[in-house]
C-alpha cells in the first residue's frame, strides 16, 4: 500500500512541476538555515568531549544561600578550593584554577586588537587536550598563549613564539605558544589569550587569593585512578564544613560543593550563575525560534498552493471516496506527497548548507560536529516532521470534502470568511519578511557605521606607524619630505579604545566643590588632532610643535569641560586645570566624539602633548595615492633609521572596518533576509500562476470585448498588489520599533532616517510587482481564439 501512495505521490508532484518545485525550493533555503541551526545545538551537547580524562575529570561547582535565604548556584568557587584539594585529600591526582579576567586591547606594534583571556595554572595543559601547535605553555610570570585564530589574527603566517603583545596599562607579555584548532569539537573554555596563572597576583594585586568568599575562579580537578565520585563529594563536602566554622561569612550565610563530570557542564540545565560559553536550555530553545519563523513561512508555500488547488484536488477527492476511500486512507496520501516533497528539499538544503559554510565567516557560527551519523539522524527526522506538519491541514481539510457537494460544484478553493485563509498567508510571509529586512537593514547600517568612515572622526588616507624608540624627530622630517605625505601627527596610540587614564579637578575657588574625575587621555599633538578632523566647539588648537610650551596646553571634549563644572566650553578656555600633577592650560574644546567603543556612555577626554609618550606616527596621504607606492617609499625611509627592524604599518581606514565589520554578522544576516524573502516571492508565484490560469478565459472574453492589456493586468494584480500593501503597512512600523529599540543600546548610532524604509519596501514592492507582472502579463497577451476555442 506504501508504495502505491508513493507512486502517485510522485505522479502529482510530476504532473505540476511548477508547484512541485515551488514547495521543494522553498522548503529546501529554509532547511539550509534550520540545519545550520541542528548543528549549533548539537555542537552545545558535544563541548569537551574529546579531553583525555573524561571520567576522572570535574567541574566543581557553588551552592551559596544568603542572608535572606535564597538560594544562588554558581559555575564558579574561591580560589583557595583547588589548592585545598590537592593538598588535603589523596582523592586529587591534579587540579587547576581558570581566572576570567583578563581582557582589554593588546597591541604587537601593528594594530591593536580587543581580546579576552583567563589566567590558568600549569596543570590547565596538563588536564585538558588542548594541544600545542607551537612553542610550550605559559608558566612563568607575563607569559601567554594564544589561540590560533588570534595568533592568525595578530601575525598573520609569521611565527608568534617569542614575540610580545602589549597592554597599555599592564604592560608587555611574551608569547610562548600556539594553541592548535580543536575542531570539529567546540569547548565552554574558549579564550582568546591564556595567561600564567604565576602573572595573577602581580597583575591583580588587590585581589586577595585566600578570600573564600570571592567566587571568582573556575576549579577543575583529575581524581586519581581508582578514586570515585562519592569520595570526591565527601572531600568537597568536609572543605565546605571547614569554612562553616572557620570563615566569616558576612553577605552570605553558607556555600556548598559540588561536582560535575565533564560531559554535564553542556548544555546547562540548572541555569549557573558566572558560566561562560554554556548555553542554557532555555536559549538554544529561544535559538530555534528564528529557524522555526522560516521553515513555517515555506511551510505556509505548500498550504498554501494546496489550498488553492483544493478544487481540481476536491475532485480526485470525491472520485476516491465514490470508489470507497476512507478518509484516513487520503489523509495519507497527501501526507505521502508532502513528505516527498520534504525529502527532496533535503537536498536543496544541504546545498544550502554548503553554501552558507563558503560563504558566511563568523566566529561564534558551527559547521561541524564530531558525530555527524547523530546530525544526520537529526536532519533526516527533522524532515519528516517538517513534511508531516506542512501537510496535516492541507490533507485534513481536503480528505474532509463530500462527493455529493463536489459534483453539484458546491466547493470552491478552501477560504475562511471573506478574506481568505490563502491570503491571510500570504500577508503574514511578507509581513515577516519585511519586518526581518527593516530590521536587519538598520542593524547593518548601525555596523556600517562603526565600520567606516563617520563624523566622529576621521580615517581616510591615515597610515599609522609603530614606534620603536623615542627619538623619532629625524624619522618624522625625512617622511614629512615625501610627495605623498601631507602632514604627520603624533599620538600615545590611535583613537581606537587604546586611551590612558588621568584625573583632572579644577584650581582655585571654583573648584574646591568638585572633587578630581576620572578621564581618558591621549598624548597628542596639533598635527595629530588636525588629521582626525576633530571638531572645535570652542577655543583653538594644540600651538605649534615647540616642546617648551605645547606639554603645558590641552585640548578637552565637551563632557570633560561638563565634569569640571563649566557649562559654556567657552568659559573653560584659557584655564588653567590639574592633570594628575601637572597643570595644564585649556586652549580647546572640541565637541564629543567616540573614541572607545560605541555603546558606551560619553566619557570626558584629554588630549595633551607628552614627547614621553608617543608611541604612534600618524600619517595623512594625500588622496588618490597609490597605497603600494606609499609603503614602498616609506619603507626605504624607515630602513634608513632601523635597518634591522621591519617596517611596520596599517591602513587605518582598513584597520577600523577590520575591528567591527569583519565577523561576517551582515553576509549572515543577510544570506536569512535572501531566504526569506525568495520563500515569500515563490508563494506568491505559485498563487499568481494558479490564479491566472483559471482566470485565462475571463481574459479572452475581457479581450474580445476591447480590454486593453494594461486593463487587463490592472485586474489580474490588483488584489496582490493590496495584499502587498497592506503587508507593507503592517510590517513598516513594526520593523521602525524594533530597530530603534537596537539603536538604543549604542551611545554613537546612526540617524534613523526614512531611506532603510523606503529601500525596504522598495525590494518588497519591486520584488511582488516582479512576480506579479510577469504572469499577469503573460495572461493579458494570450491568444483569445485559443482560450475561448473549447467553449
Amino acid at each position: 500500500m506504501f508504495r502505491n501512495y508513493l507512486k502517485i505521490a510522485i505522479r502529482n508532484l510530476w504532473k505540476h512541476k511548477m508547484f512541485s518545485l515551488i514547495n521543494i525550493v522553498g522548503l529546501g533555503l529554509a532547511m539550509a538555515f534550520c540545519f545550520l541551526q541542528l548543528i549549533q545545538i548539537q555542537s552545545s551537547f558535544e563541548k569537551d568531549t574529546f579531553h583525555p580524562f573524561p571520567d576522572r575529570t570535574y567541574r566543581i561547582v557553588t551552592n551559596a544561600k544568603g542572608n535572606d535565604g535564597k538560594q544562588y548556584a554558581l559555575a564558579s568557587t574561591p580560589m583557595p578550593l583547588a589548592e585545598k584539594l590537592l593538598s588535603d585529600h589523596s582523592v586529587i591526582e591534579k587540579s587547576a584554577r581558570v581566572v576570567r579576567n583578563f581582557g582589554g586591547n593588546l597591541n604587537n606594534g601593528i594594530k591593536t586588537l580587543r581580546v579576552s583571556g583567563m589566567f590558568v595554572d600549569p596543570a590547565y595543559f596538563e588536564l585538558f587536550g588542548f594541544k600545542l601547535a607551537k612553542g610550550k605553555p605559559c608558566l612563568e610570570p607575563r607569559q601567554v598563549v594564544l589561540s590560533q585564530e588570534t595568533a592568525e589574527r595578530f601575525f598573520g603566517n609569521a611565527d608568534p613564539v617569542g614575540k610580545s603583545l602589549r597592554d597599555p596599562e599592564l604592560g608587555d607579555f611574551t608569547v610562548t605558544g600556539v594553541f592548535a584548532s580543536i575542531k570539529p569539537f567546540t569547548t565552554h573554555l574558549q579564550s582568546d589569550i591564556f595567561v600564567s596563572m604565576a602573572s595573577f597576583t602581580d597583575l591583580n594585586q588587590k585581589i586577595n587569593t585566600d578570600n573564600w568568599l570571592d567566587y571568582n575562579a573556575y576549579t577543575f580537578v583529575l581524581l586519581t585512578k581508582g578514586s570515585n565520585r562519592t569520595q570526591l563529594d565527601r572531600a568537597i563536602a568536609q572543605i565546605a564544613e571547614d569554612n562553616q566554622k572557620h570563615v566569616a561569612f558576612t553577605d552570605i550565610k553558607e556555600h556548598r560543593f559540588r561536582s560535575q563530570l565533564l560531559d554535564e557542564i553542556s548544555p546547562d540545565t540548572e541555569n549557573l550563575l558566572n558560566n561562560p560559553h554554556v548555553e542554557p536550555l532555555w536559549k538554544i530553545a529561544t535559538g530555534l525560534l528564528i529557524p522555526l519563523i522560516v521553515i513555517l513561512l515555506a511551510g505556509f508555500n505548500y498550504v498554501n498552493l494546496t489550498l488553492t488547488r483544493s478544487l481540481s484536488r476536491g475532485r480526485e477527492v470525491g472520485v476516491r471516496k465514490v470508489a470507497g476511500a476512507k478518509r484516513w486512507q487520503l489523509v495519507t496520501q497527501f501526507l505521502t506527497e508532502t513528505v516527498v516533497i520534504a525529502f527532496l528539499a533535503l537536498g536543496i538544503g544541504y546545498l544550502g548548507l554548503v553554501f552558507m559554510q563558503s560563504y558566511i565567516h563568523v566566529r561564534w557560527l558551527h559547521f561541524e560536529v564530531s558525530q555527524t551519523y547523530l546530525l544526520w539522524i537529526s536532519f533526516v527526522v527533522f524532515t519528516f516532521l517538517t513534511g508531516i506538519l506542512a501537510g496535516i491541514l492541507p490533507a485534513r481539510i481536503l480528505s474532509s470534502y463530500e462527493p455529493a457537494r463536489i459534483i453539484k460544484g458546491e466547493i470552491g478553493p478552501a477560504g475562511l470568511g471573506k478574506i481568505s485563509f490563502r491570503k491571510s498567508l500570504v500577508v503574514v510571509q511578507f509581513v515577516v519578511a519585511l519586518v526581518f529586512m527593516t530590521f536587519t537593514g538598520i542593524s547593518n547600517s548601525q555596523f556600517k557605521y562603526m565600520a567606516t568612515d563617520n563624523e566622529n572622526f576621521n580615517r581616510k588616507d591615515i597610515l599609522n606607524i609603530p614606534l620603536l624608540t623615542d627619538d623619532f624627530k629625524l624619522l618624522v622630517n625625512e617622511m614629512s619630505k615625501q610627495s605623498d605625505v601631507e602632514q604627520i601627527g603624533l599620538a600615545s596610540a590611535t583613537l581606537n579604545e587604546s586611551a590612558g587614564k588621568a584625573k583632572i579637578s579644577r584650581i582655585g575657588s571654583g573648584g574646591k566643590d568638585i572633587p578630581a574625575q576620572d578621564t581618558y587621555i591621549y598624548a597628542a599633538d596639533a598635527n595629530f588632532i588636525d588629521n582626525m578632523k576633530l571638531r572645535f566647539v570652542a577655543g583653538t588648537n594644540l600651538p605649534g610643535a615647540s616642546a617648551d610650551t605645547s606639554v603645558h596646553f590641552a585640548v578637552v571634549n565637551e563632557r570633560a569641560a561638563s565634569v569640571l563644572g563649566f557649562k559654556n566650553p567657552k568659559d573653560l578656555i584659557g584655564q588653567t586645570i590639574m592633570l594628575n600633577e601637572s597643570k595644564v592650560q585649556v586652549s580647546g574644546v572640541v565637541k564629543n566624539f567616540c573614541f572607545m567603543r560605541y555603546e558606551l556612555p560619553v566619557a570626558p577626554l584629554v588630549l595633551a602633548y607628552d614627547p614621553s609618550e608617543i608611541k604612534i606616527l600618524s600619517l595623512k596621504i594625500a588622496a588618490g595615492a597609490a597605497k603600494k607606492r606609499v609603503a614602498a617609499t616609506l619603507s626605504k625611509v624607515w630602513k634608513q633609521f632601523h635597518p634591522h627592524e621591519s617596517f611596520v604599518f596599517s591602513w587605518y581606514e582598513e584597520q577600523m572596518y577590520d575591528n567591527y565589520a569583519d565577523g561576517g554578522d551582515p553576509q549572515f544576516t543577510g544570506v536569512i533576509v535572501v531566504i526569506v524573502f525568495v520563500i515569500a516571492a515563490m508563494g506568491l508565484l505559485g498563487m499568481v500562476t494558479y490564479t491566472t490560469e483559471k482566470r485565462t478565459k475571463e481574459v479572452g472574453v475581457r479581450k474580445v470585448m476591447g480590454a486593453s492589456v494594461a486593463q487587463i493586468m490592472a485586474l489580474l494584480s490588483g488584489g496582490f498588489v493590496r495584499l502587498i500593501v497592506i503587508a507593507s503597512v503592517i510590517a513598516l512600523p513594526l520593523g521602525y520599533l524594533l530597530g530603534a529599540l537596537f539603536l538604543q543600546f549604542f551611545t554613537y548610532h546612526v540617524s534613523l532616517g526614512p531611506a532603510v524604509f523606503f529601500q525596504c519596501a522598495g525590494a518588497l514592492l519591486l520584488i511582488g510587482l516582479g512576480t506579479i507582472g510577469v504572469q499577469a502579463y503573460r495572461t493579458a497577451n494570450s491568444n483569445p481564439a485559443d482560450t475561448l476555442r473549447s467553449e
